[in-house]
């Protein structure tokens, strides 16, 4: 759909349709402010360790510096599930509706699990999201459906929902286990008594996890928004956003280029005719642009096409069978233009990080309550104690730091909650409410399945509508 040329009616429907989108995925980012950050602070509120806007405070600044210094890998790993003429950038009614589609079915969910005090994941209902209108792309197009979903992407990233929550759960029984062994003060397996902190060094490591978690949120669920506001940039203003050579220096730009011609060289030696054919397009778009800025139609297609040859150097590394195998110096010339087209196609200005991070953080002042009450107080059959707090903060901080070195996006609710699960379950003479608990596992489970029929549903409606 990218070659597709729209008139002046086609394109302020487009424009309107995402400037609307962007609105909605800095809501988003609010929601998930009240979902996901408050995990974060519930540990220090029912401790008494820090009083409620203190803590917010604290966790708005250190989901800043999350974002802030994270890279970009957690935001671009959802982008790429949705399909590539997608990822390119919007440019069309029919690509338009099914973004504007994914977004509100994330929105829906969120707000309203939100709503009704229940910790639910940003990160599923996102993926679910994407998954439901890629469907909705292969189905509308009449593609089959593995065209359009890329089922290799969303196997890894759903291996890492899944298994991070049991990770928490696990780490922490055994963490609360390990405090319960070493340190013998009973005051802090008790739930806190209003108006008292808790001792020095176990109130300094509470407000540190508390800042530990909020950063590692920053780093992981706070970059997803960013991914999704730079496809509507590139939508939107596609040779400034999604192919400006301006912001590199000239040897940076003949690097890039030098590169992608020496993949040409490198897909000919091994009778790689579409990847040859790719580059040698992008080498004559990229020397092109440097001359001149390219329109916006070629921009998108320019931009297409980069990604495109992204996607092959990937496989080609990944996917090598006995008969091809690469020799060292072409490994080393794919790796390397593999690098530089990561670090140009994922490049993101720095006020849409400054926006992310603003919209969190707000999100996490205003909304906070519903889903701290629900942590602090409705898991088990007593308030949290501070002992449970540190112990659950510092799995979610493991936890989420692993998913973190794998670039694969996790979910802090799913595993701060499940920790918090697990410092229940070790804890003498507490008893699980598994009235909260059912309520919370039900969510989890219909997340992904719910918001991809919606999205799907949406996807559809909102297509017949514009498109």
């Amino acid at each position: 759909m990218t070659g597709y040329m729209p008139d002046v009616l086609t394109v302020s429907t487009v424009v309107l349709v995402l400037v609307l989108v962007f609105v909605l995925i800095l809501f988003q980012e609010a929601v998930n402010g009240f979902h996901d950050v408050a995990n974060a602070i519930a540990t220090v509120i029912y401790s008494n360790s820090l009083s409620p806007m203190k803590a917010v405070c604290l966790a708005a600044v250190c989901n800043f510096l999350g974002v802030l210094g994270a890279g970009t890998a957690v935001a671009f790993s959802l982008v790429y599930l949705l399909p590539l003429d997608m990822v390119a950038g919007i440019n069309t009614p029919g690509e338009a509706s099914l973004f504007f589609a994914m977004i509100v079915s994330a929105v829906i969910w969120n707000f309203g699990t939100w709503w009704l005090a229940i910790p639910s994941s940003t990160t599923h209902a996102y993926v679910g999201s994407i998954l439901g209108v890629s469907v909705a792309h292969a189905f509308l197009l009449g593609q089959p459906v593995g065209a359009q979903v890329h089922w290799h992407q969303g196997e890894i990233i759903l291996a890492a929902l899944f298994l991070s929550p049991v990770i928490g759960l696990l780490l922490g029984i055994m963490l609360l286990s390990l405090l319960r062994r070493f340190v013998r003060n009973p005051a802090l397996y008790q739930p806190a008594i209003a108006g008292q902190r808790p001792h020095g060094l176990i109130r300094a490591s509470l407000i540190a996890g508390s800042a530990g978690v909020s950063l590692l949120h920053g780093s992981n669920d706070g970059q997803k928004s960013i991914g999704l506001m730079m496809v509507v940039l590139f939508g939107l203003a596609p040779a400034l956003y999604g192919l400006d050579l301006a912001r590199l220096n000239q040897s940076d730009q003949a690097n890039l280029t030098n590169s992608v011609r020496q993949v040409a060289v490198v897909a000919q030696g091994h009778g790689d005719h579409s990847m040859q054919t790719n580059a040698q397009q992008l080498v004559t778009s990229l020397e092109a642009e440097q001359q001149l800025p390219l329109s916006a139609h070629d921009a998108l297609a320019t931009r297409e096409k980069l990604l495109e040859l992204y996607s092959e150097i990937a496989r080609k590394m990944d996917d090598q069978s006995p008969r091809d195998q690469l020799s060292a110096s072409d490994e080393r010339m794919l790796r390397q233009a593999y690098g530089l087209l990561k670090d140009f196609v994922e490049h993101v200005p720095l006020w849409v990080v400054l926006l992310s991070a603003l919209a969190l953080g707000a999100g996490t002042a205003i909304g906070y309550k519903k889903i701290v009450k629900t942590l602090g107080e409705g898991m088990g059959s007593s308030p949290m104690s501070p002992a449970q707090g540190a112990a659950a903060q510092v799995s979610a901080i493991l936890s989420i730091g692993m998913a973190d070195g794998g670039g694969m996006p996790v979910s802090t609710t799913h595993v701060l909650s499940s920790a918090i699960v697990g410092t229940v379950a070790g804890t003498p003479g507490q008893q699980i409410n598994w009235i909260t608990l059912r309520r919370i596992v039900m969510t989890w489970l219909t997340t992904l399945p719910g918001t991809m029929l919606l999205s799907f549903s949406l996807g559809v409606v909102f297509h017949l509508a514009l498109a």
